[in-house]
């Protein structure tokens, strides 16, 4: 059953991607540290490197800061700021924030874990950005959905997908809505009960667009639970 939803995916990355006219490959590089505090709060710090132009250019890094409550046993919710340093098409380099707030749901019949996660995104462009509109942020809708299976004590695969909306965005010239989908396919290998390693494959595609872009990227992820 694993190996068919595996293949499935795998089709969809494909098949999708004939309909792109820009695509380029990358890689993205996550270290997570997490600290509960109680039983219901979590504080968590995220640093990420991400390269594109296959491989060769540094395309920005950012630092996460945030926090979550742990509802219960299948709700939890979250909010995070987002510091952004990007390069930009003209070779320098801008900043940009956001903020963001999670509404996570998930569920883990037997082996299998079942999430759901709504985000409201809000970014705003600072140092480096000149434009018409100053500080008015994009804001963005993203729905996703992931399925996981626990082969072991040991070892997690997964795959998923993200839907964006367009909420507001007053940089590009097309109607608010739909603009972009992801799929992702990957596995996590938890060592000990405070570090976890993962590797993912990920196919991003814009839509609505003149020139949409079609992404494909690599991503490894380190996690430590203090």
């Amino acid at each position: 059953m694993i190996r068919k939803l595996f293949a499935a995916i795998a089709v969809c990355f494909f098949s999708i991607s004939g309909y792109s006219q820009t695509e380029d490959f990358g890689s993205w590089m996550t270290f997570s540290v997490n600290k509960n505090i109680g039983e219901k709060f979590q504080v968590s710090l995220d640093q990420e490197l991400r390269i594109r132009d296959n491989m060769s250019t540094l395309n920005l890094v950012y630092t996460n800061v945030g926090i979550g409550y742990k509802v219960n046993d299948f709700f939890k919710v979250s909010a995070t700021y987002r510091f952004i340093d990007k390069h930009k098409d003209d070779f320098t380099w801008g900043v940009r924030h956001r903020l963001y707030t999670d509404l996570i749901f998930k569920i883990k019949p037997g082996k299998f874990t079942l999430g759901t996660r709504v985000r409201l995104q809000s970014e705003w462009r600072g140092l480096g950005y000149e434009s018409n509109f100053g500080n008015v942020p994009e804001i963005y809708l993203r729905n996703q959905y992931k399925f996981g299976y626990k082969l072991n004590d040991k070892m997690e695969p997964y795959i998923g997908t993200e839907l964006r909306w367009q909420v507001q965005n007053p940089r590009i010239a097309y109607h608010d809505g739909f603009d972009r989908t992801r799929f992702f396919t990957g596995m996590n290998y938890e060592i000990n009960k405070k570090n976890t390693v993962g590797a993912y494959f990920l196919y991003q595609r814009e839509w609505n667009t003149s020139d949409p872009e079609t992404l494909y990227i690599i991503g490894l992820e380190y996690t430590l639970n203090l």
